[in-house]
Order: structure tokens, then sequence, then C-alpha cells
């Protein structure tokens, strides 16, 4: 059986799609999933103009389905029609079914045609038409100007019990609120200026788009880890003293923790607040994002400091601190720092010995690196990792033209891979080359060799560098063209105005 995507009726599931994209037409959405468990044929399972509520009760648990939904968004006095892609994953899906599906997205994507935004989900509570909306909204910014198509009139939104009209001020980016914004920000300058060592903020308990602040202090990475919990989302900002040779240097770790027991209703939610978060954390040298609290502490934050600026060793704490560089953050070329953060890794010991990472052979892998950034090739990604999978010895996995979605088929839950993605961005008549950089720790891989990934950190990201975004994922539903240029738009702030070429 081979492993490539066949559709039922081509031209007759094509014709359905035209009806959602038809405004003029009642039809709003459509749904297609495979004709079985070991099928690799795509069925229409329903049509319908009841909207994103509608389609989700054909969604069942154990199947994988694709859909398109229709939205009205309005921004002033200009209504305009926007596209959801809708990709879902239910948990009692077939395991094999799954693996496959990596293969099948770039060609199911394309078969759907254009779209605004994509969700991607795997139980009921993740998607509804509220979710997707302000999905759009956070795209287009258009705050509480959205329209019910219905009725033609301003929609009002519910949070935290008191209705609000969502505007693009008072403290509100998109759909996500800051709370006292100016008490916020005034909280991370303390940290800045020295008068605090950290803070960290997370989501009012009664309100999944509302930031507020959490816990503050003048101890370190472990007093800050006290304050966090399964449960919770954390943003943090944390400050560290770096010495290079003689001089001094004040750097800033951001620290995402996502507990592990987070409700699915808000990890739905935070891609697509991730824009403004990071937007309001800004300048920062690293990333630290993790899910468990045994992953934060004062000597892995300075290994990622250290590993970035390219020193290893004569970083004192506790000294007195200088002011920052009106650069911090950023590289003369405009190029933000590596975030250097693995997903999933364990804290390496204080006392464990250095790893550092061996090639079959060097100068190739860095010639299929080469390849990705010259604008005369058609190489826009290349994948590097490890050699059987284990151990500290990186080969090229694979490089191709096919962007994300080629690269995914080259993943799996096994591995840790690194790769590099070239993506272009048209802003207005400019065009501008982007590099993502990409950091797959698979769920399932090797405990030791998880544990040593850590240490590779720093030679991995010599080896990469320069890019603009990197991203951490541990599932292929993590990594998509669409989800990559969103980052990429959100770190350049073109969020309305790019699109991918």
């Amino acid at each position: 059986m081979t492993d490539q995507v066949t559709f039922e009726d081509e031209a007759g599931f094509q014709q359905i799609i035209k009806e959602v994209r038809n405004e003029k037409n009642e039809t709003d959405w459509c749904l297609f999933s495979y004709e079985g468990p070991k099928s690799n044929k795509i069925v229409l399972v329903g049509k319908g103009s009841g909207g994103t509520n509608e389609l989700v009760s054909n969604l069942q648990d154990d199947m994988i389905g694709y859909g398109l939904v229709r939205k009205t968004d309005k921004i002033d006095e200009s209504v305009t029609v926007k596209f959801a892609f809708v990709f879902w994953l239910g948990e009692n899906s077939n395991r094999m079914q799954k693996a496959r599906v990596g293969t099948h997205t770039g060609a199911i994507r394309k078969f759907i045609g254009q779209f605004h935004v994509d969700i991607t989900c795997s139980t009921k509570d993740e998607i509804n038409d509220q979710i997707i909306q302000d999905k759009i909204m956070d795209t287009s910014g258009s705050g509480s100007k959205v329209v019910d198509k219905s009725t033609g009139s301003k929609e009002t939104r519910n949070y935290g019990g008191s209705s609000v009209s969502r505007t693009a001020s008072g403290g509100k980016t998109g759909s996500l609120e800051f709370v006292n914004k100016d008490d916020l920000k005034t909280q991370i300058a303390d940290v800045r200026k020295g008068n605090l060592s950290w803070v960290l903020f997370t989501y009012d308990p009664q309100n999944n788009n509302a930031i507020v602040a959490h816990s503050q202090g003048n101890g370190g990475a472990e007093e800050l880890v006290e304050k966090l919990n399964d449960d919770m989302v954390g943003y943090g900002i944390i400050r560290k003293i770096e010495v290079i040779d003689q001089s001094e240097t004040i750097k800033f770790a951001f620290i995402r923790f996502v507990g592990e027991n987070v409700p699915r209703m808000l990890k739905a939610r935070l891609g697509t607040h991730s824009g403004s978060i990071n937007e309001f954390f800004t300048p920062y040298h690293v990333t630290l994002d993790v899910t468990q609290k045994s992953e934060i502490n004062d000597d892995v934050i300075m290994n990622l400091i250290t590993s970035a600026s390219g020193t290893k060793v004569n970083v004192l704490e506790g000294k007195k601190e200088v002011t920052p560089s009106t650069n911090v953050g950023r590289t003369s070329n405009g190029i933000k720092p590596a975030s250097s953060s693995m997903t999933k890794v364990p804290a390496v010991p204080k006392n464990a010995p250095e790893q550092t990472v061996k090639f079959v052979d060097k100068e190739a892998v860095k010639a299929d690196i080469a390849d990705v950034r010259k604008d005369g090739t058609e190489t826009n990604w290349v994948l590097v990792g490890y050699e059987g999978g284990k151990g500290n010895t990186l080969i090229t996995l694979g490089k191709g033209s096919g962007g994300v979605e080629e690269l995914v088929q080259n993943l799996n839950d096994k591995i840790a891979a690194y790769g590099l993605v070239r993506k272009t961005e048209k802003i207005d008549e400019t065009l501008a080359v982007k590099f993502a950089h990409i950091i797959w720790v698979g769920e399932n891989i090797d405990r030791m060799h998880r544990a040593r990934l850590g240490t590779h950190k720093g030679n991995v990201t010599e080896l990469f560098s320069p890019y603009h975004v990197d991203i951490n994922a541990t599932q292929l539903g993590e990594l998509t063209d669409d989800l990559v240029m969103q980052k990429i738009q959100d770190a350049s702030g073109t969020a309305i105005k790019v699109r991918a070429k």
C-alpha cells in the first residue's frame, strides 16, 4: 500500500471547497477524513452552514480530520472574509495512521488551498467558534470590531464575568490583556535596573486571556522555581551577570513555563498569545522554554547565556552591575540571538562532564546548511541529527526544497534533530529572507541521550547561527509552514502584511 494520499472525488471535493470560499453561498464549512483507519483515501465527512460549532459536532475521537471554515471579520467599516484550516487529530485515532499524517498534510493543505489561520486540536474543548474568531482577530488586529454575520452587530466578549469591547488600546494586545499593564512594565523595568532579580507573570484564574503579576524576588532561579506549579503557565524574566575577561555585562533570560497539567483550553490559546508575550518581555538574550521545574536552575540559565555569547567560564554572580547596552537582545545585523532552549531536557548536574558534539563529516554538514542560506539554490531546509539516533555524533538526515512539510517527514518520536528552514516575507514590495532554527526532541528518545542534549546546545547554536527565530517541538503538529511563518511574523511585527512566498 502506498503512503500517497488520494481523494475519493477530487473534482467534487474541490467544488465543495469553492462553495465554502464563496461568501454568497450558505455553506461555510466542510470536513474531510480518511475512508478507514488503514486507508490513505480522503472522503467527505460533511458540510453545512452552521459554522465551527456544527463542524465540531461531526468530529470523533477516533478520527483524523481536515476542515475549512469561513468567518467574517470587520475592521472599521471594511468587511473581510477569512478562512481557518482545522487539523483534527483525535486522541483515539489509529496509531499507524497518525505516523503517516506528516507525509499527507502538505498535499491536503495544498488541496484545500489558502487560509488565514490554522487550528491543530485533539479534543473538542480546544476548538469552537470563539477560539477560531479570536485567532483570526489576533492575526488581523481587529480587536472588538468583529461582525456577527447573522446580526451585523459589533461583537462584545465576556472575560472573567465582565463584558468588555476589545480594542487595540487600554493594555490589550489582540485577544490578550495585560492587567495593570503599567505596573507589569514597571516590574520588568525593576529587573533591568537591578531593583529585582526576577519577576513572574501568569494568567488570571478567571480569564485565560488576561496576564497578571504572580511573584517577584531578589534570589536566583531556584527562588523563582518555588513559585511554579504543574497546572500553571508562567512567563518570567531573570537578570544574570556575565564576565568576559574583565568586563561585566548584564544578561536577561526569558522563561516560558507550561506545566504538564495545564488545562487543554489554556494550552490551545498559547500559540495565539506568543507574539504579544514575546513583544512585552523584549529585549532579552536567551529563552528557556520548559515544562518541568527540574529544567530550571541558575546553572542551566548561565550555561545558555555563556553558550550564546561564546564564554564558558569567568561568569560571576552578585557583582556590581553595569547599564545594559541599548543593543541588548539584538545583533548588529538585527537578528535576535538564538533562544537556544531545548524542550524537555533535564537540568545537567553541576559536576557533569562536558559533552561536545562530533561529526561524521563536519564540512559536509556545514555545506548543507550553507546551501539553505543561498538564494540561488532550491534547497530551503536541512535537518541534522545523531548517527544511530543517539550518542553525540551529528550527520545530515536530509535536505530538500519542500519546506517544513517535507522536513517533518524525516522526524519521529525516537530522535532528537536540528533543522534550518528558509522562508521569504513580502512587506509591501520588499522581499526579505528569514531563517528559522528548529529544535526537535522526540517524546520517546533514549533517556540517557536526552540528558546529554543540554550539553550540546552551545555547539548546535553555533552551527546554525545566525537565524531569526527558533522553534522547539516535540510533536509533528507543532511544525507546519504556517506556524513557522507565524513565528517569523510575530518576531518581525509583520503579522498582517506578510505572506509566505
